[in-house]
């Protein structure tokens, strides 16, 4: 699509049929997927009343995010993205009514809870990279960062409901309603793939092997010194940041004694300050100097987690939560917004299925990380501790490699691209 000049409208992107379609569905959908990670969270725990095992769910994530999102952009850039999103988002829909039968029968164990998120997270691994694929088919270049805004606005605006719905069924209606409610959801975004048109379906690239093509798309990333840099940085910042989420339930109903109302109040802010960074992001029609943005954003977020590691109530460390979504989302959307620009379509599946890696995959192996180091440092108590060394260690990185990239400035990586 060639380059215009940028649409006057505050969300331009929302002007695209197709656009509005995805994020309609989108929403509905992340809804249902929260309410359904606020259920397993606290399942885990009332199961077993272990952080381990909470870092073990997120393992049981973990895995096939890191592993297979590569093999599964490859798969993104050589077949229909369209019909793949239908087989992907129909498996993850039968995966959660599983759930949903097996605790209603109250046959339920930890291993089945552990199945169904490796599971999600395969069809995840296919599926992520699929849709973030499509967006810059659907929206001109011109209005991309302000589309990665809004789609970062799903995610944040269904972190902020979906817990907070999860919360209040919760206890009248058990886990089983919730696993149940997020298998309905994606009845949307089946529905919105039906109606896209005039969408291309394949990446145009040349038929090579797999492990060619996967290699391709590794050089690809590995060839620019400063998007190496920025995926280093964003994979720090999941590891270390990001794997917080994890112990909320024990910050909720050990530390702070707030119930499961306290859980889904924490990532309900963490929700809203997303949400705000999403929107307010949006709505600036050119962010200047992109690359300052982008590194405090950063150490705000880890600044955000240490003040709500030593917190003293959940109220303050709600209002931590809520700098640490503004943040994080803000530093997530422009290091996307380089890559998808930088990156050309029958490139894009391979190259974004790294920054998925980054984003769902890292963090969850992050929290087995946090859950055994919580264990380590004395369980339930040691949950702070863990949540605050890796704060620290994310912005002592963060602070080393800002130079890197204030020095060459991010809006150069796709112009002047070294080997």
């Amino acid at each position: 699509m060639a380059e215009t000049a940028p649409s006057s409208a505050r969300y331009s992107a929302l002007q695209h049929r197709n656009f509005r379609l995805i994020w309609a569905g989108q929403i509905v959908s992340n809804v249902g997927t929260w309410m359904q990670s606020v259920g397993t969270g606290w399942l885990v725990l009332q199961l077993t009343n272990s952080p381990l095992w909470l870092g073990l769910l997120g393992l049981s994530f973990a895995l096939p995010m890191i592993v297979l999102p590569l093999f599964g952009g490859a798969v993104v850039d050589r077949v229909n993205r369209i019909k793949l999103l239908y087989i992907t988002q129909t498996c993850q829909m039968l995966n959660a009514f599983a759930l949903a039968l097996l605790t209603f029968l109250g046959v339920v164990t930890v291993w089945h809870i552990l199945a169904a998120s490796f599971i999600g997270a395969t069809l995840l691994a296919f599926d992520n990279p699929a849709r973030n694929a499509l967006i810059p088919d659907i929206v001109p270049k011109r209005d991309l960062l302000n589309a990665l805004s809004l789609n970062g606005a799903i995610f944040s605006g269904a972190a902020l409901v979906g817990p907070a719905l999860a919360g209040v069924l919760l206890v009248p209606l058990g886990a089983a309603s919730l696993f149940f409610i997020n298998g309905i959801s994606f009845f949307a975004m089946l529905s919105a793939l039906i109606f896209l048109t005039n969408v291309p379906t394949h990446g145009g690239g040349e038929r090579i092997s797999f492990v060619a093509s996967m290699r391709a798309g590794l050089f690809y990333a590995w060839q620019d010194r400063l998007l190496r840099v920025l995926l280093f940085l964003f994979a720090i910042t999941a590891i270390f940041g990001r794997s917080y989420q994890v112990l909320l339930p024990v910050f909720a109903r050990d530390i702070w004694h707030g119930g499961p109302s306290g859980y889904g109040l924490l990532l309900s802010v963490s929700g809203a300050g997303a949400l705000a960074g999403a929107f307010g992001l949006a709505s600036i029609k050119e962010v200047k100097r992109r690359e300052s943005v982008l590194i405090v954003s950063g150490l705000v977020f880890s600044l955000s987690l240490v003040l709500f590691a030593v917190s003293p109530t959940l109220l303050v460390g709600s209002l931590c939560m809520f700098l640490a979504g503004v943040a994080v989302t803000v530093f997530g959307t422009l290091v996307a917004t380089f890559i998808q620009i930088a990156t050309p379509n029958e490139l894009r599946g391979r190259v974004m299925s790294l920054y998925t890696v980054c984003l769902i995959g890292l963090p969850s192996l992050g929290a087995l990380g946090s859950g055994a180091f919580a264990e380590l440092l004395g369980g339930i108590n040691g949950a702070p501790r863990a949540v605050l060394v890796g704060a620290v260690l994310m912005g002592v990185i963060l602070i080393a490699f800002a130079p890197l990239v204030l020095r060459r400035g991010v809006d150069g990586c796709h112009v002047n691209r070294e080997s």
